[in-house]
């Protein structure tokens, strides 16, 4: 009797590896869902906000100039100051960070959370998705 050797691995190997990257995609989605929020939901806070927000914008200061949310402040993601501004940022109260797009803001998010700011609010659809609904702006 003959006995062959197969080079594949085994199904209960290749199904516990499946569980595994299931679980790591499972929760890096449950991750980036934590800090992301939508233009409607943004709509809804800023309708009744939080004590001590801060609506960070990080688009050019002539982006901002062409229309920004009401009370934001303009903090360049791209400018020299950008990681001196975020030490100005209170740790403890939350932030309503957008841009254009989203790409901008979530580089943002992860320099103001390494700086140890914990409650960050992404609006992820950035100001286009804000005026996509109709939304106002202040300029």
């Amino acid at each position: 009797m003959t006995h062959t050797h197969s080079a594949t691995p085994s199904h209960g190997r290749l199904y516990g590896l499946m569980s595994a990257l299931a679980c790591f995609l499972l929760l890096a989605a449950v991750q980036v869902s934590a800090k992301d929020i939508s233009v409607k939901d943004a709509a809804t806070l800023l309708q009744n906000p939080p004590q001590g927000l801060t609506i960070v914008d990080v688009r050019t200061p002539a982006e901002f100039r062409e229309g920004h949310l009401a009370g934001a402040i303009n903090m360049d993601f791209f400018g020299a100051s950008f990681d001196s501004q975020i030490l100005g940022l209170p740790k403890d109260k939350p932030v309503l960070l957008y841009c254009r797009t989203g790409n901008r803001s979530a580089g943002a998010y992860d320099a103001m959370e390494k700086e140890g700011i914990t409650n960050i609010l992404h609006m992820n659809e950035g100001i286009t998705g804000w005026q996509k609904q109709g939304l106002p702006l202040q300029k």
